[in-house]
């Protein structure tokens, strides 16, 4: 069964600034064990960015959280919250959502 971790964060400098620093910051997730894709995040007017990462499994998205990545994250940023979700697969085919 996939999971997600799902991380957010409060930004201060401009969103192209933030959209600069994610297109610089994305090859650092290709290699990322188990990661089957990501989303980033933003929404302007709460000054709030983040990510959505579907993983293969709860165990490789359990290690990502607890990862080095994450914890880069949190010593750059401040207000980062991480949450790790399994996916409802049923749901989701119907939905149409990338998921096994």
């Amino acid at each position: 069964m996939t999971a997600l971790v799902q991380i957010n964060f409060p930004y201060t400098e401009s969103q192209a600034d933030l959209e600069t620093h994610s297109e610089d910051a994305a090859p650092r997730f290709v290699d990322v064990d188990g990661l089957l894709w990501k989303i980033w995040l933003v929404d302007e007017s709460s000054k709030t960015a983040g990510g959505i990462y579907l993983f293969e499994s709860r165990d490789k998205a359990q290690a990502y959280a607890a990862g080095p990545l994450v914890a880069h994250l949190k010593t750059a940023r401040e207000g980062v919250t991480v949450s790790v979700f399994d996916t409802i697969a049923g749901a989701g085919r119907i939905t149409k959502a990338p998921v096994a």
